[in-house]
């Protein structure tokens, strides 16, 4: 069931609750946003100039499997995000580990990475 929520204008803007991935109930979600560095060092060692590119976010989320999950290391992956966090154009999984214990719903930790270019498998 949905939350109601109720807000005060000085919380207007919070988040509440998980992304959605399909066939998934998330109960965690986490994003880190890292970039690639190249840093150029004078004679005496010091960084005189650094490059910053190709943004990258490490995803991970845990959830519950419904019966619609499918996901595979390697193949791509679509999340609906909310409007306050903006994931890349590409998003493909780099780990996944299903967990199964007695009287417990079968779980699944999955690894990701989001680029912000627009690729394709081929």
């Amino acid at each position: 069931m949905a939350a109601t929520l109720y807000r005060s204008t000085a919380v207007s803007s919070a988040e509440y609750g998980t992304p959605n991935v399909t066939g998934l109930i998330v109960t965690s979600f986490s994003v880190n946003e890292t970039a690639a560095l190249s840093e150029v060092k004078d004679d005496q060692g010091g960084v005189v100039a650094v490059a910053v590119a190709e943004p990258i976010q490490e995803i991970s989320i845990e959830g519950m499997r419904t019966g619609t999950f499918s996901a595979s290391v390697g193949s791509a992956l679509t999340i609906t995000m909310p409007a306050s966090v903006d994931l890349g154009s590409t998003t493909i999984v780099t780990g996944l580990t299903s967990n199964f214990a007695a009287e417990q719903f079968e779980t699944v930790s999955l690894t990701a990475r989001s680029y912000q270019t627009t690729m394709t498998a081929s």
